[in-house]
């Protein structure tokens, strides 16, 4: 399919979904307000009477009566409230398949995360969808439940952590957020449609025959639908968190939609008790707050002294790295430059095949592939070549003063692999037209993630200790990765698209220098430099 079609039926879909979605939310918490609203009045004739409201709306007053079924008699036009509840999660399910299961698991999987295959990952998708009903209404179905139901909470609590965590260690992070609210979303649909309407149609009958009505089933029902306006807030953040990747970018993106989805049900507690117990609303509203601030706080960039404040370097000035005091090493005899390539025998593996949004158009070509592997003329890119070995106890000052550049060009980072010294300035620039992020995973140096939603925007970090490697991803995009080497010394060099690598003025002494890829590992070499200024070039060869 046409990629600008593929966009528009999903901006369409999208448009659908929350627009069925609006309709069905807003019904829920209508009637829920019209349930704690209600007065009895003792002047009422109606049978079944439990209370009425009066509203004013629209130039008009309206007065709404709650009768009980069984006395009432059924009138013979009865609105049934269920095809907003069907149309959104039908509309759902539609764009969670175009989105996910499309382009061979382009947004449904993470490299980073997982290595799951993509039929794999498809097969824990459905389950945690459909699976998950069967466990929650079959709990939800039990007698003990019914008696005792803080049981049925903790349980139904304690599924949805693991599934929280199975999919957010397995799938990328958008796509296991969209699936815990097809989880939860599903489970609101199928107690419409397994449970409340069912229920609702056999008092429906027994009315109309006039038969006693089986008050279990309208408890029943009842309960259900509780659990929906529960479910709501939470499911509302799902939808809308695919733009906000502090979340579901998060190394503990687990942890952060269990805390909110507990957030977003203190806070719909607040709205369902508000007038009947005012000071347990209180409680549930700080507590919610509560849950909200603390996210905030633990999503946080860590502030650290030793760690410049990520800027834009077109706004404001960029923070010097402050060198340590230290002597550059003086070389004791003639330097040489050391020179090799790097070869790939056999059949390279292609990268994975991408379905790339419109705004990561790559300009006439066909076809979209991941950048892991890149082979020309049987020659290796992205191959850090460095010394090793052979440089313990000297320390290097000579911070160079040029940027080191990860573009997110085409949805694709360019390089793919990159090396900087410590204290370096390393600028990653988003060319695209589309919202990205950049995240780090680290582990001496600071964390960081930073929204890159403008086009041209560059964001600069200086690295303050050495580390191999630490890695750069869009969180938006799962497929974009990037390897940073932070070095602290100025011996290495990165294979250009030849496979040629060049490590400068490198003295006289005995090293072991190392080339490493991403899939296939490391190799080392022994090199001494005896001072004549002669040194070979070097070959390294890697294989599938």
């Amino acid at each position: 399919m046409n990629q600008d079609v593929f966009d528009w039926l999903l901006l369409l879909v999208r448009w659908l979904h929350i627009t069925v979605a609006v309709t069905w939310i807003g019904t829920s918490i209508f009637f829920m307000w019209l349930d704690r609203s209600f007065e009895f009045n003792e002047k009422s004739t109606s049978p079944g009477h439990v209370g009425d409201l009066w509203m004013v709306h629209g130039g008009g007053f309206y007065h709404v009566e709650k009768l009980l079924m069984g006395p009432t008699k059924v009138p013979e036009r009865l609105h049934w409230f269920k095809w907003e509840s069907y149309w959104t999660w039908m509309s759902g399910m539609i764009l969670v398949g175009l989105v996910y299961y499309t382009g061979e698991g382009t947004m449904l999987l993470d490299s980073m995360v997982s290595d799951i295959t993509f039929s794999k990952a498809i097969i824990l998708s459905l389950f945690s969808v459909f699976g998950s009903w069967f466990f929650y209404d079959f709990l939800w179905e039990r007698s003990f439940t019914k008696t005792t139901p803080i049981l049925g909470h903790i349980m139904t609590l304690s599924w949805l952590t693991a599934m929280s965590y199975l999919l957010c260690h397995t799938l990328s992070g958008r796509a296991a957020y969209i699936h815990i609210g097809a989880m939860l979303g599903t489970w609101m649909t199928a107690n419409v449609f397994m449970r409340i309407i069912p229920r609702q149609i056999k008092m429906v009958e027994a009315s109309k025959k006039g038969e006693a009505v089986n008050l279990d089933w309208g408890k029943n029902a009842k309960n259900r639908s509780t659990h929906n306006t529960y479910f709501t807030l939470p499911v509302i953040f799902i939808m809308i968190s695919n733009h906000f990747p502090q979340t579901y970018g998060h190394d503990y993106n687990w942890l952060i939609l269990l805390i909110i989805s507990a957030a977003g049900a203190a806070i719909r507690e607040y709205f369902v008790v508000r007038l009947s117990n005012p000071r347990r609303s209180m409680i549930s509203a700080i507590v919610g707050l509560s849950l909200i601030t603390a996210v905030i706080i633990f999503t946080k960039t860590p502030s650290s002294s030793d760690a410049p404040v990520v800027q834009d370097i077109h706004e404001a000035p960029v923070v010097e790295p402050v060198a340590p005091v230290t002597t550059k090493v003086e070389a004791t005899g003639p330097t040489v430059n050391v020179k090799g390539v790097v070869i790939f025998e056999g059949t390279p593996p292609q990268g994975k095949k991408l379905s790339l949004p419109a705004g990561c158009s790559q300009g006439g070509v066909k076809e979209a592939f991941s950048n892991e592997v890149l082979v020309h003329d049987g020659r290796l890119e992205n191959v850090l070549v460095r010394i090793s070995n052979g440089l313990e106890g000297k320390i290097f000052s000579d911070v160079p003063t040029d940027e080191v550049i990860l573009d997110q060009r085409h949805c694709i980072y360019t390089p793919r692999v990159a090396a900087a010294r410590v204290g370096q300035k390393v600028t990653f620039v988003n060319s695209d037209p589309i919202f990205h992020n950049v995240r780090s995973i680290t582990n001496l140096n600071q964390k960081f993630n930073m929204a890159m939603p403008k086009k041209d925007q560059r964001e600069t970090k200086v690295f303050s200790k050495p580390e191999l490697f630490v890695q750069a991803k869009c969180s938006v995009h799962p497929w974009m990765n990037a390897y940073v080497a932070v070095m602290d010394h100025p011996y290495f060099s990165v294979t250009n698209t030849k496979g040629e690598f060049l490590i400068k003025d490198l003295p006289p002494g005995h090293y072991t220098i190392e080339a490493w890829h991403e899939i296939f590992g490391s190799q080392k070499q022994e090199l001494t430099i005896s001072g004549d200024g002669i040194v070979p070039t070097l070959t390294f060869t890697f294989k599938p």
